[in-house]
C-alpha cells in the first residue's frame, strides 16, 4: 500500500462527533445542514438532558440535546467549521471519537454518504 492509499483510507475512517445544543430546533437545524452538505451520514439526537458545567467561573445548569454525528475523519475539519458557523453557543462542544471496529456494510454506507 502506498502513502496515497494509506492517506485515502485514513480519510475514510469513521468517527463520531459529540456536540450539544440548547434546543430541539437548533439540533435539527445543525443535523439537516450537516446531512444536506454531506458532512455526516447520520445524526442521532438524544432527548433533553441536564448538563452541569463550569462557564466563566460559575457552575451552570442547562437543558441540552446531545447530537451523535456519524462521519469520517476526512470530513472532521469541515464538519467542525460548519457547526461553529451555525451553532448558537460561543464555544460549541466538538469532540471526535474514533471507533476501532465498525461493521463492514455500515462502514461502506457511511463512507458513501459523505463527500
Amino acid at each position: 500500500m502506498t502513502f496515497d492509499d494509506n492517506h485515502y483510507k485514513s480519510q475514510q475512517q469513521p468517527c463520531i462527533v459529540l456536540s450539544t445544543t440548547n434546543s430541539q430546533e437548533s439540533a435539527i437545524k445543525i443535523a439537516q445542514y450537516l446531512l444536506n452538505n454531506h458532512l455526516a451520514a447520520c445524526v442521532s439526537l438524544l432527548p433533553e438532558m441536564k448538563s452541569v458545567y463550569l462557564w466563566k467561573g460559575n457552575v451552570t445548569e442547562d437543558n441540552e440535546i446531545l447530537l451523535l454525528i456519524k462521519s469520517t475523519i476526512g470530513n472532521q475539519q469541515a464538519l467542525f467549521d460548519a457547526i461553529k458557523e451555525i451553532h448558537p453557543y460561543e464555544i460549541p462542544e466538538l469532540i471526535r471519537l474514533d471507533p476501532n471496529q465498525v461493521e463492514d456494510n455500515y462502514l461502506q454506507w457511511l463512507v458513501n454518504s459523505v463527500r
